[in-house]
């Protein structure tokens, strides 16, 4: 996991209608996660040639206020997968 600080304005006309930005001590950042996909398996069942994959994305972090409590989430920029169907069925 990579963790980049960057200018707010570089990726606000990203961010989903109903969430706004979120930032750690005061600076806005972006990450490039690497993920090991082992014995995946899609309801249950395993996808011959599927199974087992790479997968890098990269992310920003936003919040939303919900009945007075802060709710955190991530928006995917980029995901990339060795193969087209993974990135279909994600």
């Amino acid at each position: 996991m990579l963790n980049y600080a960057v200018d707010p304005a570089l990726i606000e006309h990203l961010v989903p209608a109903g969430v706004e930005l979120d930032s750690f001590e005061g600076k806005t950042y972006v990450s490039l996660v690497g993920f090991m996909f082992l014995r995946t398996r899609v309801f249950g069942c395993r996808v011959p040639l599927h199974q087992d994959f790479e997968e890098v994305n990269l992310r920003f972090y936003v919040r939303r206020q919900v009945s007075g409590s802060v709710r955190r989430g991530v928006v995917f920029v980029r995901e990339i997968v060795p193969k087209r169907a993974i990135a279909a069925v994600a």
